[in-house]
């Protein structure tokens, strides 16, 4: 009997046991993976939004808070280069062996924030939570797109979303009350056992179903095939083959690339004695050196490039990516500093600060369902789209005014649902075209293209909130406040609090027009965002499922039996019923969605 011994590039491991997933797994399987999906949202944006109330206290105590734009820089740098790593990882070895090691990372970042005594702790702590919250961000929405097909991806992709928003509040009101009590390590100490406990429904679902995946004759021949053909490989031979899987070279230059042009951006002025200074000069030529150096590796020698490009059929994706990161750009330029501005120029606390620009937050995530159960409906995606374009740069504009000191609270807080409304309703149908241009193999790793254009997107955003800010506030500092100490207002939030009125009317000035060139920055990135949906591919979901993806496997299936039976009457006699049997399967996205189909046929008839 012949084997199919598949090759590298198109089908790893981990995409081989996906594919036999639905094979193997029961209800209860799917129920449990869906329910640990869902635990993990509330578990990563329980420990997101709290965090994020923490940092500016965190750093501010530490007199580092305008530095915070470092951390920011660094998070996303590192995640630029771990989210096609995890991806292509993730296909090599299998979805949950790395997700258990993310979710070791995970843990341990909170324990060292904990205890950290300095800024330089702090920013430790956020590295290794850098390496454990990539993995889990890329793997949530590569799941449900394994799980699902193109017509309820974007439903699934909407609901996966809706537990954020019971965190949307309560999280920056547990960390003002810890920080009220001088109980901030607490904040950050609870975090581990929040994360272990609700991540082990997943953790046990994602096993169960690899071990009886591990059963199937397919995976035992597949693998059987694979150890043959690779026996003559050596030790030093195979850790060469996984680094090139990888492409090793490829992301420690774009890790080079990335810091030595951004950071320079941030430290040159205070930390590198400004911009003449010769090491912020090497620095950005280094910078500039690797971008050449990662293009020439990319398009001539790398086996296994970071972005396989080449293999798909249109540039949907590409445009796609550049669309949602000028929304990413937009968000980390106006919210990079955003809780520390309001704080200043209102002369409130965290919690009160976090709450007004929760109003995006809770639009984003509601009308990402309402989208996604639309596009369910309807099976088109384009005009949700432009729709959400127009809407965020509305609300963009209507930033322009609502963040100026004067005006009310409500102004900001509808200025900032506006904008959510917007980048929720176009996030979801590109997120959907961008999977569904590219063959299921390729999955992982366009999903981890869209979150590596995302992180690229925030490195640069971030980058330049904070270029601007630690140049321009202490210039407009000088002019509309010359009485005060510069640079004590700039790292400490409570200092600049509590100035006397006439001093601090004058820092609220500086802060304002510090802000106004942000948000005239993102104001224009956002036409930038219009201007790149305009070439991406129309499609008809149904039709695109069809033709393209969900026939994909089951064509692949059917040829193998075709192969492996090759002149063995009986086997072939097997295999049609194994196939008749697998046409008849089911996702689960089909089962919950024809569920809930019957429950809403019935709440009717009564």
């Amino acid at each position: 009997m012949s084997m199919v011994v598949h090759n590298d590039d198109k089908l790893l491991p981990g995409v081989r046991k996906v594919e036999l997933l639905k094979n193997v797994w029961s209800k209860i399987d799917m129920w449990m993976i869906f329910s640990g999906l869902i635990l993990l949202s509330f578990s990563s944006s329980w420990e997101t939004n709290l965090s994020f109330t923490l940092l500016n206290y965190v750093t501010s105590l530490f007199d580092s808070n305008n530095y915070m734009s470092i951390i920011s820089t660094v998070t996303y740098i590192l995640q630029s280069v771990l989210f096609p790593t995890y991806s292509k990882l993730s296909d090599l070895f299998g979805r949950a062996e790395v997700f258990s090691i993310c979710m070791v990372f995970y843990i341990l970042a909170y324990i060292v924030m904990a205890t950290s005594n300095s800024f330089a702790a702090l920013v430790g702590g956020q590295i290794l939570y850098t390496f454990g919250y990539s993995g889990v961000m890329i793997l949530g929405p590569i799941l449900v797109g394994d799980m699902t097909n193109v017509v309820t991806r974007g439903f699934y992709q909407g609901l996966y979303s809706i537990p954020q928003l019971i965190n949307l509040f309560v999280p920056s009101i547990v960390a003002q009350s810890l920080i009220d009590r001088g109980q901030w390590r607490w904040a950050y100490g609870h975090l581990p056992l929040v994360l272990l406990v609700a991540n082990l429904p997943l953790l046990f679902g994602l096993w169960t179903v690899q071990r009886k995946v591990f059963k199937e004759d397919k995976y035992r021949n597949y693998i059987k095939a694979r150890r043959d053909r690779d026996n003559h490989r050596s030790i030093i031979d195979s850790f060469k083959y996984y680094l090139s899987v990888i492409d090793f070279v490829g992301c420690i230059l774009l890790i080079g690339a990335l810091t030595m042009t951004l950071l320079p951006l941030v430290l040159a002025l205070y930390t590198w004695g400004g911009w003449g200074n010769s090491r912020v000069i090497g620095t950005i030529c280094g910078g500039g050196v690797c971008w050449v150096v990662l293009g020439i590796w990319e398009w001539k020698f790398a086996s296994h490039p970071l972005i396989p490009m080449g293999n798909w059929p249109n540039s949907t994706p590409i445009w796609g990516v550049l669309a949602t990161s000028t929304v990413t750009i937009i968000s980390s330029t106006e919210w990079q500093y955003l809780l520390t501005y309001f704080q200043v120029t209102r002369r409130i606390d965290n919690a009160h600060a976090v709450l007004l620009g929760r109003g995006y937050n809770v639009a984003y995530i509601v009308v990402q369902l309402i989208i996604g159960w639309l596009m369910m409906k309807t099976r088109v995606w384009r005009p949700y789209v432009w729709g959400g374009t127009a809407l965020m740069i509305l609300g963009v504009g209507l930033l322009y005014a609502a963040r100026w000191p004067t005006s009310s609270d409500a102004f900001i807080v509808i200025a900032q649902t506006i904008v959510g409304l917007g980048s929720g309703a176009m996030d979801i149908p590109i997120t959907v075209a961008v999977q569904s241009s590219v063959p299921h193999n390729d999955l992982a790793m366009v999903t981890a293209l869209y979150q590596l254009g995302g992180s690229i997107a925030a490195s640069i955003g971030s980058t330049m909130a904070g270029s601007i800010w630690n140049n321009m506030l202490p210039k407009e500092l000088e002019k509309h406040a010359p009485d005060v100490d510069a640079l004590k207002v700039i790292g400490d939030i409570a200092y600049a609090q509590n100035l006397p009125d006439e001093q601090h009317a004058g820092v609220v000035l500086a802060y304002a027009e510090t802000q106004r060139v942000l948000n005239i920055i993102a104001l224009c990135v956002s036409v930038l965002t219009f201007i790149f949906t305009l070439p991406m591919k129309t499609f008809g979901l149904s039709e695109y499922m069809n033709k393209h993806v969900d026939g994909a496997a089951d064509d692949q299936n059917m040829e193998e039996k075709k192969q492996e039976c090759s002149g063995d009457s009986h086997c072939q006699q097997s295999n049609s019923e194994n196939i008749e049997q697998d046409n008849k399967a089911y996702s689960v996205s089909e089962t919950v969605t024809k569920e809930l189909s019957i429950h809403e046929k019935s709440a009717k008839a009564l």
